[in-house]
């Protein structure tokens, strides 16, 4: 049996295929049991904790005997590494989304405001779900750069550094040094995520807000070209 995907269903980082895709009944199963391990994955290490949460753990969860586990995953750092890729990226196409929504192809925004938007809705998201926020903190610099290896898995996937490059272009901006400046600006990001979200320190979100988004904004200025 042959199945096809349609554009326009929806993918598991929550985007919508924007090519059909052929799959079989088998590539079905695989990607289910694929999908199984990593949610029983992702359950366990926001419950159990990833330190005490062990192979067997994962693939009695995920309903697979512990030889399956290893057909997809070399050890439980693989999998913890694709879910922080695959969490980062399901926020990132959400902020996208919704930048676009709200501010479309407005020439009077640029680079900083458009950043400034995506950088909002990413820290409003993850605040409001702690058990995601405490997963990937300290990690979704990482996760949102990718990697390579997860990349060719799951090539659906939105690379932010990809993102704020095509911001650059589309506005015709020319930048100095724009991967140092794109990796500062996550990291920005990153670091509020762990520090002022969940330990609101050395203030809350809401009064580090305008800081944050003065210091990106700073921070591009400075980098243009003239």
């Amino acid at each position: 049996m042959v199945y096809y995907r349609k554009i326009g269903d929806v993918k598991p980082n929550g985007s919508f295929f924007t090519k059909g895709v052929v799959m079989t009944k088998v590539d079905m199963k695989k990607n289910k049991k694929r999908q199984d391990i990593l949610d029983a994955a992702y359950e366990l290490f926001t419950t159990k904790g990833f330190s005490s949460t062990t192979i067997m753990n994962i693939a009695l969860k995920a309903g697979v005997g512990k030889g399956t586990f290893y057909l997809y995953f070399d050890s439980k750092e693989a999998v913890r590494d694709e879910l922080i890729v695959i969490k980062a990226s399901r926020i990132l196409t959400k902020a996208v989304n919704a930048m676009e929504e709200s501010l479309g192809a407005n020439r009077k925004v640029g680079v900083a405001d458009r950043f400034i938007f995506v950088a909002d809705f990413i820290l409003n998201y993850l605040s409001k779900d702690l058990t995601l926020l405490r997963f990937v903190s300290k990690n979704l610099s990482w996760g949102l750069f990718l990697n390579s290896r997860i990349e060719e898995k799951n090539s659906d996937v939105i690379n932010f550094k990809d993102f704020i490059s095509l911001l650059i272009e589309r506005d015709h901006v020319h930048l100095k040094n724009p991967d140092i400046l794109i990796y500062t600006l996550i990291e920005m990001v990153n670091s509020t995520c762990y520090s002022v979200l969940i330990n609101e320190d050395p203030v809350s979100f809401e009064e580090y807000k305008p800081y944050l988004y003065h210091c990106i904004r700073l921070l591009i200025d400075d980098a243009r070209e003239n």
